[in-house]
């Protein structure tokens, strides 16, 4: 999905978010990280092409298709696992709840729009044990 359709789906979960717990900070965090994981995209177009800024090259998002590597770190379910346990106790009930919505629809959203990848596609550890490999991640 590109990064629009995540914003537009990140501002409706913080809405809901406000709605629900009258947490502003909640709301916007939830916002926030529902489109800014997309940041590890950086890490893929650096390793692909340098560090030489070409938007063209940067919005096709197919930079395994140079490197041949994956990496993609804040596309995780694990992450997702380790910040929805880390986030526990009352005062901190609102951010667990949003912004754990939003990274999983973040990532459902991801699987739904590039049904070439695997469901392991989203798993860091996948992608660890494939050594980022993108031929090994993404074939069928």
């Amino acid at each position: 999905m590109r990064t629009v359709g995540h914003i537009i789906t990140s501002a409706g979960i913080a809405t809901l978010s406000y709605w629900r717990y009258r947490s502003r900070p909640a709301a916007l965090a939830s916002f926030f990280v529902g489109w800014l994981i997309d940041l590890d995209h950086l890490v893929d177009y650096v390793r692909a092409h340098g560090w030489k800024p070409n938007w063209a090259r940067f919005n096709e998002a197919a930079h395994e298709h140079y490197s041949g590597k994956l990496y993609l770190p804040l596309h995780s379910y694990e992450l997702l696992a380790l910040f929805f346990l880390l986030f526990r106790g009352p005062t901190r009930q609102p951010y667990r709840v949003g912004v754990t919505v939003s990274i999983l629809a973040h990532l459902l959203l991801d699987q739904k729009c590039n049904p070439g990848r695997k469901a392991s596609t989203y798993f860091l550890t996948h992608r660890i044990r494939k050594r980022f490999d993108a031929q090994q991640i993404l074939k069928g």
